[in-house]
């Protein structure tokens, strides 16, 4: 890989821009190494596993991006990862399906963010979870990588990274360059998110909603008096709220709908949100009405929750290609 360096331990890759973006994505990258056990260890025991593999999903930033390049969609990638393999395989996995990846800064004093998952015979798994090497991305990075890019039309953040470095990204991305903001809530930080107002659209699913609301698990509060809440409460001018096999909930300004879900036999649900995220964005990228767009999201989610796997799986499955898409909606 020829390398242009940003500072002693930060580089890019060195490679021609060949189209403008439209969507840009900031958030992680990382992998998950999953293995088997008869049983989960001890404190201090050292045990046997096997069937040790890296599970093919790297985090929302990666799987947003791929989910978007697939479906044709002019995608620029912002992250940082460390100069290792699992730094060089979402890199990879995301070149392949058509993201611009100059901006994956890799960072020579950080490492690649990675999971270890244990599954025991009964089925039960412990998992540690490591930091994300966007922990390590400085302002000063992200905002020469939004302008560098700076014609995108949607700007795509989440929670996966460090939730104040991803509204940074957010902030630059509105007040400077007038992008689209979303900013998908997950997982929600500890502290209070505060003041939203540069948020075209926040993006929850039921219960971080209902935890943003203080609302009990299971809660029956009406889903347009729980987003109006949030709206009220972080100033963002809209909020989706997908609801699962319910469907999804949607205020945008003052104008509120929801879509139904559409039923299917689900056989990998991971991924999902990811991936109605990515259609979403796609939608209000071509300049689709937002009901619009969100319908075709939700149906989008519900054919790539029949579907195995998320990213660069080899069954061929994962997140589909456009056609794939458009082939299965055009039979509904």
């Amino acid at each position: 890989m020829a390398k242009l360096f940003v500072s002693e331990t930060v580089f890019v890759k060195d490679i021609d821009k060949a189209r403008p973006v439209d969507v840009i994505v900031m958030n992680s990258h990382g992998v998950g190494q999953v293995c088997r056990v008869h049983r989960l260890p001890r404190r201090g025991e050292t045990m046997e596993a096997w069937n040790w593999h890296v599970e093919e999903d790297g985090g929302k930033g990666a799987t947003v991006s791929v989910a978007l390049g697939r479906l044709g969609v002019s995608t620029g990638y912002i992250g940082k990862v460390g100069d290792d393999p699992w730094g060089r395989m979402g890199d990879d996995w995301m070149s392949e399906a058509g993201v611009f990846t100059r901006f994956m800064y890799y960072d020579t004093s950080v490492a690649t963010g990675t999971g270890l998952i244990m599954i025991d015979d009964d089925g039960l798994n412990t998992i540690v979870d490591g930091d994300s090497a966007c922990r390590a991305l400085t302002w000063e990075e992200t905002h020469a990588a939004i302008e560098a890019m700076r014609e995108a039309t949607v700007f795509v953040t989440g929670f996966g990274m460090p939730f104040e470095k991803a509204l940074d990204g957010a902030r630059i991305a509105k007040g400077e360059f007038g992008m689209i903001t979303m900013c998908n809530a997950s997982p929600l930080p500890d502290q209070p998110l505060k003041d939203l107002s540069f948020l075209d659209f926040l993006v929850v699913n039921d219960a971080e909603a209902g935890v943003l609301c203080g609302l009990p698990e299971g809660y029956d509060t009406p889903y347009e008096q729980v987003i109006r809440q949030i709206q009220v409460e972080h100033g963002c001018s809209g909020v989706i709220m997908t609801c699962g096999s319910r469907g999804s909930a949607v205020l945008n300004g003052d104008d509120y709908f929801e879509i139904a879900a559409t039923p299917v036999e689900a056989v990998y649900t991971i991924g999902a949100g990811d991936g109605f995220l990515a259609a979403t964005a796609k939608g209000i990228a071509e300049g689709k009405p937002l009901r619009e767009a969100v319908t075709w999201a939700s149906r989008y989610a519900a054919y790539k929750v029949t579907r195995k796997g998320t990213m660069a799986n080899r069954s061929g499955e994962g997140y589909p290609p456009l056609a794939d898409v458009e082939a299965w909606m055009a039979e509904l």
